[in-house]
């Protein structure tokens, strides 16, 4: 599949033009989330302007330096229409006119002017020009050319000198990237803090910071976006005796609704007005009187692991590029963004990341390629890499990689974007991924995740026309001495299998008959093509030797089956005993004789005579066949060479294995009669499994080569299917004589051998391209090319996902009907390893490099293991061939895990193709048609790439999970306090003392009763030591240096302890202590709670005391304390109960108001006390107070009414029925 998006071209002024209008300026209001902006812009109309034309001459413009020039589209106001114009920026002026050639041209101010794009996605590439008389709608041809007009008119403003620079100037100048954007809640402008205009609060959005601006206020924005190197820092710089530090760079005004401060952890934001703070790198939010409290020092968030600070961008190199500081990054994330991916999708994410990490670290693919981020962070020795687009983005990424040799720097993860993602949906990224909204979790996932090797291979061509492979058909009678060679060896094959399979005796002696025959003719056709050939006489010598050898096995077999004759036939029983010797059969003509003296050692044993007989006779054919083999060798040897060496020996037979087929199965009706032949064929690989069930044995001297993945092509001998042997004769027609063999004794799938001694040579060749996931030539490469072209003529037509896979559907099924390639394999010749494959009829074959093929189709059939083929993977450095019968077949391979086309798993390929006309060819979904010549996939190197590691996240889940759970509340809020590092005021110091010192009585005491009872040392151990451990921190000697820190972690331990005592000593199941102890620990316990009740009245402590109780914990940590109830704390009213009659025996009748306000106190609402005094509530009024009498008494929050009435309800049980 295709790796990109569709080109998205600008409308023209014709049929498109309104639907391309329509795109740059329609809007849906929605939003992605809370505070979020629209998916696209909203239509706005302009108010009628008083507009005065302003005209210049093309010899005025002509005396001015030109900035930038070229030809825009440019929005008319009637009917929003789109006309071409050629556009002139000459200083602070822009002119236009219809071509360059005008004499008259408009001209625009830009003295205070603003550039903005025109919508979210952009699809048509447009921006408008804002001025404070006009507004100019322009649409761009791509998205880099609309950077390029952007830049120049923004380098105008800042009266700096445009150049086509290496990175975008605003991001190094604090200006703002402005893009029109509708909004689902109130907005305001950060310029004059009023709202944005029309319901959907229309305006102008920074696509880095989120700065809010009414298009007149944009001019008048500072210059002031999220910055980028250590320099736009500024004087906000913070400087300490390590060096510097990162602060916070806070933004103004427009927070998302559920937005809560760190520093007191209550509600802030507005939707009325423009207030409180957000910082652009922690996304911490603060009140306006809370930001000075807050730790000055940023910790950037989230997202640090992947941030470059701004502090870390210090300085520049000779070339221009910034150089970074390595002690503020530990493994910085390099993005990279097709924005033109995912139907424009890609711009969001584009904005999305420049709004998590550092801008100078975000790149457009579209807009100049990987070299410049690539370039900025090669001084890292490690780094990671995000591809946001598809796998032909990958494929640039990984191009660019190689060319700067930063292989082993970096690791590369994919974000799907594109249309197949086969390479992301093998690397664990998914198939797609469209919500921009979760790139924080994705960016953490990718923290996670673990490291593999790709394997990557070089498609290297050479253009050479070749003729035609010979035809299919039986040949003319004036046709080539080679076909009537094959046409002997066919005929010595088959009757040679009828003499051994039929049990008639006519139907031997008529075989015996013709054989003798074919093999006359064999030896007369040989011995007149040779001499017609050669006269070298010490050849002609061989020649001549061999063909007396073969008639010499013939008069041999003959006189076999005279002798046979006359015995009685072979009895059916007896077969088995032949079937036996196959073993025997598969060695070569030196073990021969051998095997005659143990077969004759076996005659004298006592066995029928009769079973003898056949074994003579096979050993007889055998021999004959060998014999026809090594003439077919020696003439062939001859006519391909014909300058050989006198001194050359004549016998090469020892440089070839002998092999076992089974040649009888497609003509032997019997199946209990079949036969094994041994035929001498080409050096294979010893790997056992592709040896077709029988064993092999060889027993010519020579270096022994172990049956491993190194022996490959490892090939699928089971493949049967139509047109097969037809395939294979094809192959065989068209090949010289010396890969020929007998066409029925070869394995559906076997290899000949290929003249090609040095298998990694690529002398001669050039590199088209690189393959990361496949390569295919036929039929899927056509599909793809038709589905290319389609896209750049019509690429409105093409920029969905969705559409992209009903267009390959489609152009499938117009294959399915035309069977543009049914005979490709006449067309193509295929050898694995150097092994030529005789190829059945096909449409394409696919060679596969990862198990995922166009858009997620396992291809190969399984991922793991058989008797066969290897477990496929992308780190091994084997290749994976099938073959393509029909477009159908490719649809099904989607539902069934097809495996009967499976061809070979092999560490070459080579494809030739022969003929006038070239055949389309894809890598990795890009098609082109490849001229006649050949085709080598050879291993180029490998890359690190980012794997998803599921099974790592699920366990750290868990334990994230079980550490909330275990730790409680107070402890999931410690990480809002960062800032306690802060010294404590006199005051504060002084309750920490105090609470201090009540905790050390209580510990005292606590152990002093454990020295009696164990029971309380089993069951407080663990909170006395981390209290004790809490307090020590603190420096008794130095009590004013008490940090926040300190006294966070002091007031927390100390608390936990109060609650574990209590609940001890009056839970449930109250531990019985005796009288003095228990009265010790009791009024202990009592200064505890009294202290931890003052500590609350530190602002920044009351929220960490007292969590917001209105929050239930998790099911989970619910359940998993049940067994323990000795441990949790007293429930909340039951607590009040006890606390209650601790400090007051008097009824509830008789209560005044200063009980009232300690009950209050008792609820932790004491900040209603002063409203009850003042109504002179006293214990009977108490006792009737409804929720409508309580909101007449001024309490606001339904929270506190709901408590006030629940105790009340206490209260009221608790009391006789008699008393109220």
């Amino acid at each position: 599949m295709a790796g990109a998006g569709g080109q998205h071209h600008p409308p023209g002024a014709a049929g498109g033009a309104a639907a391309g209008a329509g795109a740059a300026v329609t809007s849906a209001a929605a939003s992605a989330g809370p505070g979020e902006d629209s998916s696209d812009s909203e239509a706005e109309q302009e108010g009628p302007q008083k507009l005065i034309r302003k005209v210049s001459t093309s010899g005025q413009i002509r005396t001015k330096t030109s900035i930038k020039e070229g030809q825009l589209l440019k929005q008319t106001s009637s009917f929003q229409r789109w006309k071409k114009r050629y556009f002139k920026l000459r200083g602070r002026t822009l002119y236009y006119a219809k071509d360059s050639k005008s004499l008259i041209f408009d001209e625009v101010d830009l003295s205070d002017a603003s550039v903005a794009e025109a919508s979210t996605k952009n699809a048509n590439n447009s921006f408008t020009i804002i001025t404070p008389f006009r507004r100019l709608m322009l649409c761009a041809e791509n998205r880099k050319e609309m950077e390029d007009w952007i830049s120049s008119l923004k380098s105008v403003q800042t009266r700096e000198p445009y150049e086509v620079a290496q990175f975008n100037v605003e991001h190094f100048s604090g200006m703002h990237n402005w893009y029109a954007c509708s909004h689902a809640r109130p907005t305001f402008c950060n310029v004059c803090r009023e709202s944005l205009s029309g319901v959907t609060s229309h305006g102008l959005s920074c696509e880095v910071c989120k700065f809010k601006a009414h298009k007149r206020c944009a001019v008048r924005a500072t210059n002031n976006c999220k910055w980028t190197t250590l320099a736009s820092i500024g004087k906000d710089i913070i400087e300490d005796e390590d060096g510097v530090a990162m602060p916070h760079q806070w933004l103004e005004g427009n927070l998302p609704v559920s937005a809560k401060c760190a520093v007191c952890d209550k509600t802030c934001g507005s939707v009325l007005r423009l207030q409180d703070w957000k910082c652009l790198w922690c996304k911490t939010m603060v009140h306006t009187a809370c930001k000075d409290l807050y730790h000055p020092i940023c910790p950037l968030g989230q997202c640090k692991v992947s941030i470059i600070p701004p502090i870390a961008l210090n300085s520049t190199d000779s070339d221009g590029f910034c150089r970074a500081t390595f002690s503020f990054c530990v493994s910085p994330l390099l993005v990279f963004v097709n924005s033109k991916s995912g139907d424009n999708q890609g711009v969001k994410f584009l904005r999305r990341f420049k709004q998590l990490l550092n801008p100078a670290q975000v790149f457009d693919l579209m807009n100049g390629g990987p070299h410049l981020g690539l370039r900025l962070f090669q001084k890292f020795d490690n780094f990671r890499i995000l591809v946001c687009g598809g796998d032909g983005s990958v494929g640039w990424v990984l191009s660019e990689i190689d060319k700067l040799n930063l292989n082993k720097q970096c690791q590369l993860g994919v974000l799907p974007l594109g249309t197949g993602n086969d390479l992301a949906r093998v690397l664990g990224w998914g198939g797609s991924y469209d919500d921009d909204t979760q790139l924080p979790q994705i960016l953490e996932k990718l923290e996670r995740a673990s490291t593999k090797m790709l394997d990557r291979w070089s498609i290297m061509t050479y253009e050479l026309k070749l003729p035609p492979k010979a035809s299919l058909l039986p040949g003319p009678p004036e046709a080539s001495e080679e076909f009537y060679m094959t046409i002997y060896e066919d005929s010595v094959a088959t009757h040679l299998t009828k003499i051994l399979n039929s049990d008639e005796h006519a139907v031997v002696i008529s075989s015996a008959k013709t054989l003798c025959e074919t093999v006359k003719d064999f030896v007369a056709k040989v011995e007149k093509t040779y001499d017609k050939t050669l006269e070298n006489a010490v050849v002609a010598d061989a020649v001549a030797s061999k063909c007396s050898v073969l008639n010499e096995k013939l008069e041999q077999l003959l006189q076999a089956l005279h002798t046979d004759s006359q015995a009685a036939p072979v009895l059916p029983g007896l077969s088995p005993l032949i079937v036996e010797e196959d073993a025997v059969e598969s060695s070569s003509e030196e073990s021969l004789g051998e095997s005659k003296e143990q077969l004759g050692d076996d005659v004298t044993k006592p066995s029928s005579q009769k079973a003898v007989k056949p074994r003579e006779i096979m050993l007889r054919a055998n021999s004959l066949k060998k014999a026809v083999r090594q003439v077919i060798e020696e003439a062939g040897k001859v006519m391909d060479d014909p300058t050989v060496h006198p001194c050359e020996p004549a016998n090469q037979s020892s440089d070839y294995d002998s092999t076992e087929t089974d040649e009888s199965k497609e003509e032997a009706k019997d199946d209990g009669a079949k036969e094994s032949i041994t035929v001498k064929t080409a050096p294979r690989s010893p790997d056992a499994r592709a040896s077709y069930g029988h064993s092999q044995t060889d027993s010519v001297p020579g270096p022994a080569v172990a049956a491993s993945k190194e022996n490959l092509p490892v090939l699928n001998t089971r493949i049967i299917c139509p047109g097969l042997r037809a395939g294979l004769a094809a192959s065989i027609a068209g090949s010289s004589i010396i890969n020929k063999m007998l066409l029925a004794n070869i394995d559906p799938f076997g290899a000949t051998p290929f003249i090609d001694p040095d298998l990694d040579s690529v002398d001669g060749y050039s590199e088209k391209c690189v393959m990361n996931n496949y390569f295919g030539i036929g039929l899927d490469a056509k599909i793809s090319l038709e589905f290319n072209n389609k896209r750049e003529e019509h690429p409105e037509k093409c920029r969905s996902r969705t559409k992209n896979l009903m267009w390959y559907g489609v152009l499938g099924t117009r294959e399915l009907l035309q069977r543009s390639y049914k005979n490709l394999e006449q067309r193509v010749q295929l050898e694995c390893d150097g092994q030529y494959i005789p190829l059945p009829s096909l449409q394409g074959i696919a060679v596969l490099n990862i198990p995922s093929y166009a858009g997620g189709t396992n291809f190969w059939g399984g991922t793991k293991e058989d008797d066969i083929f290897a477990a496929p993977s992308f780190d091994d450095k084997i290749l994976e061939v099938v073959a393509i019968f029909d477009s159908m077949q490719m649809a099904v391979s989607r539902v069934i895990k097809l495996q009967h086309h499976r061809i070979a798993q092999c560490r070459t390929v080579k494809i030739t193709i022969f003929g006038d006309e070239g055949v389309p060819v894809q890598v990795d979904g890009e098609a082109w048609v490849q001229p006649p010549g050949i085709i080598k996939i050879v291993h180029k190197n490998r890359a690190q790439m980012l794997t998803r590691d599921r099974a790592f996240e699920s366990t750290l889940k868990s334990w994230e999970d079980k550490q909330k759970c275990d730790s409680g509340k107070p402890v999931l809020r410690t990480h809002l306090y960062i800032h306690h590092a802060i010294d404590l005021a006199t005051e504060e110091v002084s309750q920490m003392q105090l609470c201090s010192q009540a905790a050390e009585e209580l510990i005292t005491r606590i152990c002093d009763a454990a020295t009696i009872h164990c029971l309380l040392e089993q069951e407080l151990a663990h909170a006395v030591n981390a209290c004790s451990h809490a307090l020590n921190k603190a420096n008794p000697r130095c009590p004013e240096s008490l940090t926040r820190d300190t006294a966070t972690e002091i007031a927390i331990n100390v608390k936990a302890l109060y609650n574990e005592t209590e609940s001890l000593l009056v839970g449930r199941v109250p531990l019985q202590l005796e009288s003095p102890h228990e009265e010790r620990v009791s009024n202990a316990l009592h200064s505890v709670e009294v202290e931890l009740q003052k500590l609350t009245e530190i602002p920044w402590l009351y929220y960490i005391l007292h969590p917001n109780e209105d929050e239930e914990p998790p099911m989970d940590c619910t359940k998993r304390n049940n067994r323990s109830t000795v441990f949790r704390i007293v429930p909340k009213f039951k607590k009040e109960k006890v606390q209650k009659q601790k400090t007051s025996s008097q009824p509830v009748q008789k209560w005044g108001t200063e009980e009232v306000a300690a009950w209050l106190d008792l609820l932790n609402l004491g900040e209603y006390k002063d409203i009850f005094i003042r109504h002179d509530i006293r214990g009977a009024e108490l006792l009737h107070l409804e929720r409508r009498d309580l909101k007449d008494l001024g309490i606001p929050k339904v929270g506190h009414v709901k408590r006030i009435l629940q105790g009340i309800k206490e209260l009221g049980r608790s009391t006789p029925q008699s008393e109220v």
